[in-house]
């Protein structure tokens, strides 16, 4: 009896390890909202471009983060706009942790610029401050996005979450991936919320609509054809008529991506 009892817990270990195997990663993101300082544009810019940039291209040749992207808002825009910028990084896996002084030290170093931590945090400080960082957890991705395209983000407050994100998978990733295919749209993105997180939050999920120029931000499509083809047998107006039931937009941006890096 001791014998088959070891047997069948030995199979169900290697059983699990099996279905853990052919789990796909999961994938995190960091967005930091940033607000520049007023007439600190142009240098923030600069220092974003070169040094951040240099900086987040070693930690992700390192291995400590798939993609990162600036994301500049187009509108909402101005002194009262959150957020001027979006720095976003995702994870390939758990989160990475928050760097400490030494941390930053030893990565400045890695990525070849020449600057102490403690100067890279003033420079960076006199230029931009930090207004929040979200964690999110990205649930599925069409696409590949590119420096210069525009992004539609939006913000969705979310009324029935297992049946809201079971639509965005079997749903709209066909759609947006008959769009990508038409060559309308580059890429397609959507997450839930992880931290900060509770009843109080303004918004729990959100999709980016990403489109490679500002002329197909802004061009009408029609959705019932590319519906046809992601959803033949399909009903447009039953299957999209549930959306409203799912979810409310409780907001809308406009942003571009002005950097992007993504490991090779």
């Amino acid at each position: 009896m001791m014998t088959r009892l070891l047997l069948l817990t030995t199979s169900a270990f290697v059983l699990a390890g099996e279905l853990y195997a052919q789990q796909p990663p999961r994938f995190f993101q960091s967005l930091a909202c940033i607000k520049v300082l007023p007439g600190k544009f142009i240098e923030y810019r600069e220092f974003a471009g070169d040094t951040t940039a240099k900086l987040m291209q070693a930690r992700i040749d390192a291995g400590e983060a798939a993609t990162w992207t600036l994301l500049r808002a187009v509108t909402p825009a101005g002194s009262e706009a959150r957020c001027d910028y979006l720095s976003s990084t995702i994870y390939e896996g758990a989160p990475g942790e928050p760097q400490g002084r030494p941390g930053l030290e030893k990565a400045l170093q890695k990525a070849g610029v020449k600057m102490s931590a403690a100067n890279f945090i003033a420079k960076r400080d006199s230029l931009s401050r930090l207004v929040s960082t979200e964690i999110w957890n990205v649930r599925v991705r069409e696409g590949q996005s590119q420096k210069g395209n525009y992004v539609f983000l939006n913000y969705m407050k979310v009324h029935n979450a297992p049946e809201y994100i079971k639509f965005e998978n079997e749903v709209w990733r066909p759609l947006a991936a008959q769009w990508i295919k038409d060559g309308t749209q580059s890429a397609w993105l959507f997450a839930t919320a992880m931290l900060p997180g509770g009843t109080d939050l303004k918004y729990s999920a959100y999709s980016a609509d990403i489109y490679p120029n500002w002329k197909a931000t802004f061009e009408l499509r029609d959705a019932t054809e590319a519906f046809k083809k992601a959803h033949p047998g399909k009903d447009y107006q039953e299957t999209m008529g549930k959306l409203g039931k799912l979810r409310d937009l409780a907001r809308r941006e406009l942003l571009v991506i002005e950097e992007r890096i993504s490991k090779k």
